[in-house]
């Protein structure tokens, strides 16, 4: 049996699908990602399951949505048996296995298939602030108050785990210890808050002081490399095929590049105040109703909320976009410099490699930065590049304009390696837009659970159409992509799309059913 290819993915934080060369961006320096792009595919409609971190990897690492996976909102940890079978909040008894669900994971399958499973950098797969009770591996409380420095896994299918918990300059974690080690005066500078900045911007936008070879992307890499150089043998030597995650933290706010990434875009020109995004200023009342969008949305165009770009400085918005663009130019570097050890190793052409991201960002469309929980362009469609050796990848397009969820990745891996798909898998292998010109994508869901009812919002993305439904107050939307890639003009109540709201409507709930299994997020026996 011919040995199955290595898997390497490149993952990100809250990057927008236009934010590559390769995807549409203006301004964006990414020259290795244009380069995988160029000798891969790139999937135009690629959809996150969620627009927020945790229930988007859950779904990626699960196949599942998040109504199948229980994880529906940040905060809720994917099910695993080992955190509550023996438990402080039981003295330290024995859990019914029974009563506490287990959902098998991506690792779990390509770990039983003979791949040696490996992780750096974020993974969010449990609740960062959780109390130190919960023995959540990436409780920020944990690696406070416990030796935690020799903790390397197992960790949800993986037999190695190197983790960065937080943003910015705000870490926890193996990196943490990493760089309070090894550049103890740049760790103590960043946990100062004197070059943070002032006035609303503070703490979210600013020149970080952590220097470039020292970042978490760059670190990311510099132990992927290692563990690559360690374990992956080479093209004449025979090891266990590599199932590798690297889970870069940025481009999340807060914004803290370095200056000398920042000023590598500083003759770059910013649009803001675009079709999505009136200029800045206080919006009124009757801006928001011009603008149709839901009622649940009104709260983020308050003076005190975060996601309201009208609180921030004049020069916000561009200063935002330039940041995001020097932190995934360091990303880019980091993703060039594994591709290189892939190649001194004679693993390029034996490697499955993936590069997406968990959700995306406002960055200034509709008036907003950051993220909510609402299902739209700006933050459920996200960049997804896919290079398989070539013995795999012959006949495949240069572009996939179809939709895909990211609860697909999972089959599709499966499909590629010849590893057997686990049971409860809800997501469906895209060879066949791969392989068959014509082919339609599987509708994508997107599932909301806002803090109000009112905030519920179910999304349902075809192959050309973005339908939102939020319940409690029976708003709709339609957007019409092929026409209006901005989601400016909501058609939804155009007497000539009631047909097509309908079909989508019953889409949508017959799917959402279809895939919605509560019981998966239990906990306990009661």
């Amino acid at each position: 049996m011919e040995k199955r290819p290595n898997i390497v993915i490149f993952h990100t934080d809250q990057q927008r699908y236009d934010s590559l060369g390769c995807t549409g961006s203006r301004t964006a320096k990414t020259p290795h990602l244009d380069r995988l792009a160029a000798g891969g595919v790139v999937f135009d409609r690629h959809i996150s399951a969620h627009p927020v971190c945790m229930p988007s990897r859950a779904a990626l690492f699960s196949g599942r949505y998040p109504q199948g996976s229980g994880v529906v909102q940040n905060g809720i940890a994917l099910p695993r048996k080992e955190h509550l079978l023996r438990h402080e909040m039981n003295g330290e008894g024995q859990v019914n296995p029974d009563a506490v669900s287990h959902v098998p994971t991506m690792m779990d399958a390509f770990a039983a298939a003979g791949y040696r499973t490996a992780s750096f950098g974020k993974l969010h797969l449990t609740c960062t602030n959780a109390p130190r009770s919960c023995r959540y591996e990436e409780s920020r409380i944990r690696w406070a108050e416990e030796p935690m420095e020799r903790w390397h896994g197992p960790y949800y299918g993986f037999e190695h785990v190197e983790l960065t918990i937080g943003h910015g300059e705000d870490y926890a974690g193996h990196y943490a210890d990493w760089l309070k080690t090894s550049f103890p005066g740049a760790a103590k500078q960043a946990a100062e808050w004197a070059h943070r900045g002032r006035g609303a911007s503070s703490g979210l936008l600013y020149n970080g002081v952590i220097p470039v070879e020292a970042h978490s992307s760059a670190w990311v890499a510099d132990r992927a490399i290692r563990y690559i150089e360690q374990h992956g043998g080479n093209a004449e030597e025979e090891a266990d095929p590599l199932f590798l995650f690297l889970g870069f933290p940025d481009p999340h706010f807060p914004f803290t590049p370095s200056r000398l990434l920042t000023d590598m875009f500083e003759e770059k020109s910013y649009e803001v105040g675009g079709e999505s995004n009136p200029s800045n200023g206080e919006r009124s009342k009757v801006e928001i109703e011009r603008r149709k969008h839901p009622r649940a949305w009104t709260k983020y165009y308050g003076p005190k909320a975060i996601q309201n770009i009208a609180r921030y400085e004049p020069d916000f918005e561009a200063k935002a976009k330039r940041y995001t663009d020097a932190m995934i130019h360091l990303i880019d570097q980091s993703v060039g410099r594994v591709l290189d050890s892939l190649d001194r190793q004679g693993l390029a052409d034996h490697t499955i490699i993936l590069f997406t991201s968990d959700h995306g960002d406002f960055l200034g469309d509709h008036g907003l930065v950051f993220k909510t929980n609402f299902g739209c362009r700006a933050l459920n469609h996200v960049p997804f590049i896919l290079k398989a050796p070539p013995s795999l990848a012959e006949g495949w397009p240069s572009r996939v304009p179809q939709v895909m969820s990211n609860i697909d990745v999972f089959p599709t891996l499966c499909e590629l390696a010849g590893v057997p798909v686990p049971e409860g898998v809800q997501g469906t292998s895209v060879m066949n837009l791969l392989n068959r010109s014509g082919a339609k994508g599987v509708p994508a869901l997107v599932a909301c659970m806002d803090d109000e009812p009112e905030g519920h919002n179910y999304s349902l993305w075809n192959d050309r159409y973005r339908y939102t439904w939020y319940p409690a107050t029976d708003e709709r939307e339609l957007f019409d992509h092929w026409s209006d890639a901005a989601e400016v003009r909501n058609i939804a109540a155009l007497p000539e799309n009631k047909l097509i709201v309908q079909a989508l409507h019953a889409d949508l709930l017959d799917r959402f059913m279809r895939t919605s299994n509560a019981g998966a997020g239990k906990v306990s026996a009661w």
